[in-house]
């Protein structure tokens, strides 16, 4: 697991950002399909010469798994989503994180011949304790919780149980990527790959994927893959000064909570998304999958 160490007096800012982003440069999981252990929640390949796994943490070697929280840090230092005082003074060489995260789904989107990581999303799992319900007073918030002040439990109801909700986050491209036909499919790969995660939590009753997104942004897309989405109109709380990504929200478009089901338009729709992407096709895949669900309706 990763740890942060301090750092010396004499390092600045800038030297941090320089060494980390000098670091990460290039990051690669060499030989993936031979170093996931067992069978990935999903896989494909792309036209483009891409690969998408989905997995837990615990099928990833431990310096796959540290590399994939490096690059989780690098790409937020990169959009200055990260308060970098926060984070030099920790001497962060990753993002932290401890055993859950062997538990929660990571997707990752490499390049076939380099293994050079280019996409990544993850659906994180309940930090609450075995056999916890929503409204218990031992549930451990999720992240989007304590971020607007929501009680899930008045939402979703008070009795589900608090591990048939799991929580979308981090979902990137790898902002060092050239204009290319792969950097415009690398994201909806990561939406694939990710959904495939969904589709498993969500064939339980009661079940719920929960985050935030902009309407005109990841709200909008993930309703385009099929997803049955409620957009609750829930503030954010004042962000807090010491949260190493307070900087995320200092943005002009506003962010809402999301919950997401599956109101059987799920399964169709990323049959469908597979053929686009396995068509190699440079039109829209947004356009696309508009036009599905109006021939749907």
């Amino acid at each position: 697991m990763t740890t942060a160490t301090p750092t010396s007096p004499t390092a600045t800012t800038d030297s941090y950002r320089e060494r980390v982003l000098r670091d990460t440069a290039g990051l690669r999981l060499p030989d993936l399909d031979s170093h996931v252990d067992g069978e990935p929640l999903f896989r494909s390949a792309s036209p483009e010469g891409l690969l998408t796994f989905t997995v837990r943490g615990a099928q990833l070697p431990t310096a796959y798994l540290d590399d994939v929280y490096r690059f989780r840090l690098a790409q937020y230092l990169k959009r200055g989503w990260l308060n970098e005082d926060l984070a030099a003074a920790a001497d962060l060489t990753a993002e932290p994180y401890d055993a859950h995260a062997l538990q929660d789904q990571h997707t990752l989107v490499v390049e076939e011949k380099t293994g050079r990581l280019r996409g990544y999303g993850t659906l994180a799992r309940t930090r609450s304790p075995e056999h916890a319900l929503l409204g218990d007073d031992f549930h451990l918030p999720f992240v989007v919780e304590r971020d607007y002040g929501l009680r899930l439990a008045d939402e979703l109801g008070a009795t589900i149980p608090a591990n048939r909700v799991w929580e979308g986050k981090r979902l990137v491209r790898d902002y060092a990527m050239d204009r290319s036909q792969a950097a415009v499919s690398v994201p909806w790969w990561v939406y694939r790959g990710w959904a495939e995660g969904c589709l498993r939590v969500l064939a339980e009753d009661g079940a719920a994927i929960v985050g935030d997104g902009k309407p005109n942004g990841a709200i909008l897309q993930l309703s385009l893959l099929g997803f049955s989405t409620r957009t609750l109109d829930v503030p954010a709380r004042p962000a807090d000064p010491t949260d190493l990504f307070a900087p995320m929200w200092d943005q002009q478009q506003r962010s809402y909570p999301f919950v997401l089901t599956d109101g059987n338009a799920l399964h169709p729709t990323l049959a469908h998304l597979d053929a686009i992407l396995a068509s190699g096709e440079t039109r829209s895949v947004a356009a696309r999958l508009t036009a599905f669900q109006e021939a749907r309706a």
